[in-house]
């Protein structure tokens, strides 16, 4: 019997390498796809989500600056810096007036003017939202310090008070550029006041679109027109405002404080004249500037006051109420009495 060689005793047969089966790559490609289908549904949860909030925060940011812009505002209407108001009477100028502004030797403009929704004599109001009010406040810049007659803007009505009483008048209102617009004394009675506060004159209200053009992208805005020299300039300042009332609290008892809130002039006694507005209840309706989707408010309504609700849509814009009580510092302080306590000696 032959042997074999010892070369073939050395050789051993490997065993065959496998793959996976059809079968195993096709459930391997199964589970991979069960979990990138989880992973994108969670990332797209996620940004969804994010969007969400984002809206939220930006309906909230901007419902909470319209209300701090507009109370600042109102609070300070009726500045009138250094002009002695005593014997001084309110005028009534056009709420888009660029000229005859309301200043006479005894008369300074309103501080504060309602215009409700059916008023559309305000033509300035470019691209106004249907049946919504306006209001116009008058008053000096009360921002920063005044400014020298020389250093003034051309063109812009400024008022100069006098600090002599042998100018025979307390204060002028005129537009820079004249030499001798500006001539009333200072203290000394020999040179020139050199200080000077510009006139404002802005009237807020709500716009159907923030950018209108010959394309409209229909985000009711909070705009403000505001008279820069001799133009009214429409300005957007909020977006997503929709909707605003504003209730003005009259003093009909000449005490500085508010008896009676209305919307507009009527026939209560005491209370037929804006001079006697001390005191505005604010109330604005912001809805977030995107859609979202399949969301509906229609089951809700909106309190604007005592006499205003606003009933929700389907839409898909989310909607918040903000409320303010703002008090008109300069009319309501001039009113104000102090009782007369005697002190035992």
């Amino acid at each position: 019997m032959k042997t074999l060689p010892h070369a073939m005793h050395q050789y051993k047969v490997r065993p065959r390498q496998k793959g996976f089966s059809l079968i195993e790559l096709m459930v391997g490609m199964t589970v991979g796809l069960i979990l990138v289908a989880g992973l994108a549904l969670m990332f797209a949860n996620s940004s969804q989500s994010g969007n969400e909030l984002e809206k939220s925060i930006r309906q909230i940011e901007n419902g909470r600056y319209a209300v701090e812009l507009l109370h600042d505002e109102i609070s300070l209407a009726g500045y009138y810096a250094e002009i002695p108001l005593h014997g001084i009477t309110y005028s009534s100028p056009e709420a888009c007036a660029t000229s005859a502004l309301g200043f006479s030797l005894t008369t300074v403009p309103m501080p504060i003017m309602g215009i409700s929704g059916s008023e559309v004599s305000a033509t300035c109001l470019i691209d106004r939202l249907d049946n919504t009010p306006a209001f116009v406040v008058h008053r000096l810049s009360a921002e920063g310090a005044p400014v020298n007659p020389a250093s003034a803007a051309l063109g812009t009505t400024y008022v100069q008070s006098s600090r002599c009483s042998s100018d025979g008048v307390p204060f002028k209102a005129a537009a820079a550029g004249s030499a001798s617009a500006f001539d009333l004394k200072a203290m000394d009675c020999a040179t020139t006041n050199p200080q000077v506060r510009r006139y404002v004159s802005r009237v807020y209200y709500l716009a159907s679109c923030s950018e209108c053009g010959s394309v409209s992208d229909g985000i009711p805005t909070l705009k403000m027109a505001e008279l820069r020299g001799t133009t009214m300039v429409a300005v957007p300042l909020v977006e997503g405002i929709e909707n605003m009332v504003l209730e003005y609290g009259f003093d009909t008892n000449a005490d500085g404080q508010p008896d009676v809130f209305q919307t507009n002039l009527s026939t209560t006694a005491g209370a037929d004249k804006w001079d006697n507005v001390v005191a505005v209840r604010l109330h604005l309706l912001a809805r977030t500037v995107d859609r979202s989707a399949d969301y509906s408010d229609s089951d809700k309504t909106y309190q604007l006051g005592a006499a205003s609700t606003v009933s929700g849509d389907t839409s898909g814009f989310k909607r918040r109420v903000y409320t303010s009580t703002v008090r008109i510092i300069n009319e309501a302080g001039r009113r104000e009495t102090v009782p007369y306590t005697p002190t035992s000696p």
